[in-house]
């Protein structure tokens, strides 16, 4: 049995007559009797009585006709659903954000996306790099925005682009000596009380390797990657800590001064979803756009110090 048949018996029973069904339907008449035909022949039952210039339904053909025409509709609103997915008039995504989206503008591109595409809905998930990409694999999010390095982004399935490099600055008060330099290595820090991140951070490693390479053993104020609270102690001359350059700019007061630290340690944030997912039309469009986003909006924010 198919569609097209159901549209045949349907137009039939609406004009009484074969020939009239088939000029409706722009298809001649023998061509429209034959495939009836084979599917009363399907059926095994009439479902038309032939007179000499018209046709009524069959019993049959009545409950066939309120069958076939429920089935029309919803395969009309189907196709109309799926035209919706592939217009982007319709359709989730699911993203993974960052704890620090906000200072990083990826909060910006959600939001000029959804102008664009206002019928898409969205559902974002707030958390770790980590916890993300266990996410992602796991198919709970469609894609996410992350740091992390090409070196841990290795699995085949995986698209992933770099939107920015965020490196890591020095944060010490405006009134510290130190902060007439343009840049600070770990040597100008070794007799300066320091603000460690905390322990969990991926920068911690960083910096202990920083240290221990230049046989240095800081003195430790506190452990603690809470930028606005490493500010306000750099600030005011208690420490010197370590932020994100983002972070860094965006939570700045005039008491205190950030400055590049060397050698560089950059925090690359990336864009990431899964291959299969690029044939879904929301999370093409979406990747396209914050493919992008790259060029107009990081690259002129996050110029390199």
């Amino acid at each position: 049995m198919q569609l097209q048949q159901m549209r045949y018996v349907l137009a039939a029973a609406e004009k009484k007559s074969f020939s009239a069904a088939a000029k409706s339907l722009f298809i001649s008449q023998p061509s429209l009797s034959q495939q009836i035909g084979n599917l009363e022949k399907e059926l095994g039952i009439p479902l038309f009585i032939r007179h000499s210039k018209s046709v009524t339904l069959t019993d049959a053909g009545k409950q066939f006709v309120i069958q076939a025409q429920r089935i029309l509709n919803q395969v009309d609103q189907l196709s109309d659903t799926m035209q919706k997915y592939s217009l982007q008039q319709s359709g989730t995504l699911r993203i993974g954000m960052l704890w620090i989206a906000g200072y990083l503008g990826l909060s910006g591109v959600i939001t000029d996306y959804h102008k664009l595409y206002p019928h898409i809905t969205y559902h974002l998930k707030v958390e770790g790099s980590n916890t993300l990409l266990k996410m992602l694999s796991a198919r709970e999010i469609d894609a996410a925005f992350v740091i992390s390095s090409d070196n841990i982004l290795t699995e085949e399935d995986l698209y992933y682009q770099q939107l920015m490099d965020d490196r890591y600055m020095v944060i010490l008060s405006a009134q510290n000596p130190l902060a007439s330099k343009s840049s600070l290595t770990i040597q100008d820090l070794k007799d300066e009380k320091i603000i460690m991140p905390a322990k969990a951070s991926a920068f911690r490693q960083n910096m202990e390797q920083l240290f221990a390479q230049n046989n240095i053993s800081p003195s430790v104020l506190c452990e603690t990657s809470q930028s606005d609270l490493v500010i306000q102690l750099a600030s005011q001359g208690l420490a010197v800590g370590f932020a994100s350059r983002s972070i860094a700019r965006e939570l700045q007061n005039p008491l205190c001064c950030i400055l590049p630290l060397n050698p560089r340690i950059s925090r690359p944030i990336y864009y990431v979803t899964l291959k299969e997912l690029l044939d879904y039309p929301p999370i093409r469009s979406f990747t396209s756009f914050v493919s992008g986003s790259t060029q107009s909006r990081f690259v002129n924010i996050f110029v390199s110090v």
